[in-house]
């Protein structure tokens, strides 16, 4: 059984060689992710090229996510890391020094003000300004932890003046553009603006990549809805939107953000410790296969492995995890299948429905722009769902979207029977009878959308179905 929920797999030096990457697609990586605020150009143009290399040896349909950088805040100017105590005091300079640390964007100081929080590394080191001259601050440690060289800074009660795209995030655009990424994840949104600018500069490289964005800053929050209709997919990025607007509301966040992009038929990933525990243990906790399962349950399209994947121990059995916990949680329940369509989603709904009340062996949609076949996706039939395009541009990214378990590229066909089979002998299917449903695909073929149930002997009548 093909788990419906899709696994994105992050690639880094427990994984990124040949061996690794072969064995992770075996074990069911839909989609790598590459993190660009490590590498080089020339390393990740490695990368690439063995993930393309492998995945089309193996038959595959395998997906590449870059995941630009964005103006992440680190610390900067700490020789050796830190143990901190609550009541400890610290002093962040714009200028480091041997008595203060600073911070990568040392210019947002001027914005930061008294009795404002500041968390470092993920959260986990809790710090209040006490104080504040023109070039540093005081901070006094709310909760123990450990400080160190690139640890993660969040300023949730800070007015930013950073936009999401940084210099290098605009080179690191055209360079996946160039080298033809299936995905952009762009951090730290917080406007739709960030979107729009990204998608600009893609398409002046040359390349249409799918757009994420990724939802970790407080203010995005405030655009949510406008940053889902401009993006092409969502990622819920619980450890920096964690630390921005406070732990405990990460679970109702989780799910709301994930049904209002169900909502509006945009795949949705479920990211970050997922299963931490596995980056050293063969083992996940049961808390972890739960939350797994949960985000399965509020109808998120894809989860997400980080360090588990890329510097973890047991990168193969984290993935394995995920499997097993995902087709459990989908065999034992029926997944949202209650949604109401909305005005122009009356056919895939109806073939949907369809699917529950006539024998069928799977649902297939043609779509020129993956309108329809995440359209279909959206009312979550239990039956597998299969896309055809004319696009093969589109192909890699239907592996975002839930239930989907192959893309097929049709581009020479008379007649729509001749492309139905076609597809049937490029996906390697001999099914008794399925349900098409029919999008845009094109003035050569159709010239508005139906759905239809398709009987072997419809179109092979020299065969009884």
């Amino acid at each position: 059984m093909h788990p419906k929920a899709k696994i994105v797999a992050t690639l880094g030096p427990s994984t990124n060689n040949v061996e690794m990457i072969g064995a992770l697609i075996d074990a069911g990586v839909d989609i790598f992710r590459i993190n660009f605020s490590y590498g080089t150009y020339d390393e990740h143009t490695e990368t690439i090229n063995n993930v393309r290399r492998i995945a089309e040896e193996k038959d595959k349909l395998v997906a590449i996510l870059q995941d630009i950088c964005g103006p992440k805040i680190r610390i900067r100017g700490l020789d050796k890391r830190m143990d901190v105590e609550r009541g400890e005091r610290l002093l962040m300079s714009k200028h480091p020094s041997k008595e203060a640390f600073s911070i990568t964007h040392p210019e947002l100081i001027d914005s930061m003000m008294e009795g404002e929080d500041i968390f470092f590394a993920d959260g986990t080191v809790h710090a209040r300004i006490i104080d504040k001259n023109e070039s540093s601050l005081t901070l006094e440690i709310l909760t123990p932890g450990t400080l160190a060289e690139g640890k993660g800074v969040n300023l949730p009660d800070t007015i930013l003046s950073l936009g999401a795209l940084t210099d290098k995030d605009r080179k690191d655009l055209q360079f996946g553009a160039k080298i033809g990424v299936d995905f952009v994840a762009i951090s730290f949104v917080s406007h739709e603006n960030d979107i729009k600018e990204a998608r600009r500069i893609v398409k002046e490289s040359g390349g249409d990549p799918w757009i994420i964005a990724k939802i970790e800053r407080k203010n995005a929050l405030e655009r949510i809805d406008p940053i889902i209709d401009s993006s092409d997919a969502i990622m819920v990025a619980r450890g920096d939107l964690g630390a921005e607007v406070g732990f405990f509301r990460v679970p109702l966040l989780q799910k709301d953000i994930i049904q209002k992009c169900n909502c509006k038929a945009k795949p949705v990933i479920t990211a970050t410790q997922m299963l931490t525990s596995m980056v050293d243990s063969p083992y996940p906790t049961r808390a972890e296969v739960s939350d797994i399962a949960n985000a399965v349950l509020d109808g998120t399209d894809a989860v997400m492995l980080s360090d588990e994947t890329a510097v973890g121990e047991y990168p193969l059995k984290a993935v394995g995890v995920l499997k097993k916990t995902i087709i459990q949680t989908q065999e034992s329940c029926e997944l949202h299948g209650k949604r109401e369509p909305g005005t122009r989603e009356a056919f895939p709904y109806a073939a949907a429905e369809m699917s529950k009340l006539i024998p069928c062996e799977f649902l297939a949609a043609l779509t020129l722009s993956g309108y329809t076949v995440r359209h279909l996706s959206r009312f979550r039939p239990q039956k597998n769902i299969y896309a055809i395009t004319t696009n093969p541009s589109l192909v890699r990214k239907t592996t975002i979207i839930w239930g989907v378990v192959k893309c097929v590229a049709i581009k020479d066909f008379k007649n729509e029977k001749e492309l139905t089979l076609k597809f049937l002998k490029e996906a390697g299917l001999g099914p008794s009878a399925f349900i098409l449903v029919t999008g845009y695909l094109g003035e050569k073929i159709f010239q508005g959308k139906s759905v239809r149930y398709i009987n072997r002997c419809d179109i092979q009548p020299d065969m009884k179905s």
